[in-house]
């Protein structure tokens, strides 16, 4: 980890409550007060170099999040610079006489990046990619009626880029995301059902074509058939109704497309990934229920999926810290100078802040999340709260039953009754 921020953070004693989020910024001793914004850069990076917290970039730029996401267009060969305004401190674009503060750049060819409003990206991450390669959490009954792959070239059961492929159920033209359910996602606490977890393997779009067969139906057969049907016959006594697959060509093939596999139209909307990075709103208590590809460990740069999503105060760019929570262990005193008398205690050892992740997609009770920075593996059952948290002895709230065997209080019961009527008498 190039920075370690979760350790700062510590160190600012940083708290997410009304008089924290209030408190003023903290800049960096080191700060810049002038930098010239190179290729490559991030809003996060920027921040990064002005504030112990970059999510809170927003305040050193006088932006208001609910409103607008980035008070300037930020480009390459531009020089930011901090002054204070009042005691606060501001970030700002440098503005000269007769210019609007944009550079002029020699591009060379490249594929343009979609953003909105952003000259540079908020944060590293290329979105298309890492949405490919990342499993989401969707609803059951959303596979049960999505589109999927029923054919393809030579009868084969995998298909790659280039392939012509035909599916089942495409209602609309566009481009679509291949997947394959991989397993049902419970919360650890409740044992609630979620929703299922998919895999996605690759982009595959429609192609244009006649359907003379659907066209040259007759009158009578349109009238006993649905509009996208039509008789084929078999046999010169029997007819069948008939439905033509939709045609498809594989745009791209991150891992193996098969036979069978479900679809899910694209969103066209724009790079969604460029958010504003933010402190929670209040206070979160999730859990880690999934990581990406499977595996029980993440590192930097991985998807998990948590057990809060918008109905618990979670949205787009909401930076969490990851922690180990407290955990019992039990302990051997000597007691007495001779230290012939031992006593078994047992001991609580702090919460371990691990990571940072910003949430980065939402549902009403799940969120995807990317993990920025970890110090150690992330693994399923671990904390997402709001920083500020490390080496508090969080409580643990989980149910418990009383270590007293049944018969023990059938004859702690009968005993009180046997009190009672000897103090009667």
């Amino acid at each position: 980890m190039q920075k370690r921020i979760i350790t700062l953070l510590c160190a600012a004693g940083l708290a997410i409550s009304a008089p924290a989020m209030s408190a003023a910024l903290k800049v960096r001793p080191d700060a810049p007060t002038r930098y010239v914004v190179k290729q490559g850069d991030t809003l996060w990076g920027i921040s990064g170099k002005y504030l112990y917290r970059p999510w809170q970039w927003n305040r050193l730029w006088g932006a208001n999040r609910s409103k607008i996401r980035n008070p300037d267009r930020i480009y390459p060969g531009q020089v930011l610079v901090l002054r204070y305004v009042n005691g606060r401190p501001r970030l700002s674009v440098e503005h000269r006489a007769g210019s609007d503060g944009i550079p002029t750049i020699k591009l060379s060819p490249r594929v343009r990046e979609v953003s909105s409003g952003y000259g540079i990206q908020a944060i590293n991450v290329n979105f298309y990619r890492m949405f490919m390669q990342h499993p989401q959490i969707i609803d059951q009954m959303q596979t049960q009626h999505a589109p999927r792959l029923v054919e393809g070239p030579d009868g084969r059961m995998l298909y790659s880029k280039g392939d012509r492929v035909y599916a089942y159920e495409i209602t609309e033209p566009g481009r679509y995301l291949v997947y394959r359910a991989r397993k049902d996602i419970t919360d650890p606490e409740t044992k609630k059902y979620l929703g299922q977890e998919v895999v996605f393997s690759g982009v595959v779009s429609t192609l244009a074509g006649t359907n003379s067969a659907l066209d040259g139906r007759s009158k009578a057969d349109a009238e006993v058939l649905p509009d996208n049907e039509y008789y084929t016959r078999v046999h010169p006594l029997v007819k069948l109704p008939t439905q033509t697959a939709q045609p498809m060509v594989v745009e791209e093939a991150v891992s193996e497309i098969r036979k069978g596999d479900f679809l899910l139209k694209m969103d066209e909307s724009g790079d969604s990934f460029n958010m504003m990075p933010h402190a929670p709103s209040q206070h979160i208590d999730a859990r880690v229920v999934s990581i990406f590809d499977g595996i029980s460990e993440a590192a930097q740069f991985q998807t998990i999926t948590l057990n809060k999503g918008e109905d618990d105060g979670l949205d787009k760019g909401t930076v969490l810290s990851l922690y180990k929570r407290s955990r019992q262990i039990k302990t051997d005193l000597q007691k007495g100078k001779d230290g012939s008398r031992s006593v078994v205690k047992y001991l609580s050892i702090p919460a371990e802040e691990v990571g940072l992740a910003m949430v980065y997609r939402t549902s009403k009770h799940l969120a995807s999340a990317i993990i920025l920075e970890n110090t150690t593996s992330i693994s399923v059952g671990d904390t997402a709260s709001e920083p500020g948290h490390d080496l508090d002895n969080m409580s643990d709230d989980g149910r418990y039953e009383p270590n007293v065997p049944q018969d023990s209080h059938d004859d702690e019961h009968n005993s009180t009754n046997v009190k009672s009527n000897i103090n009667l008498h």
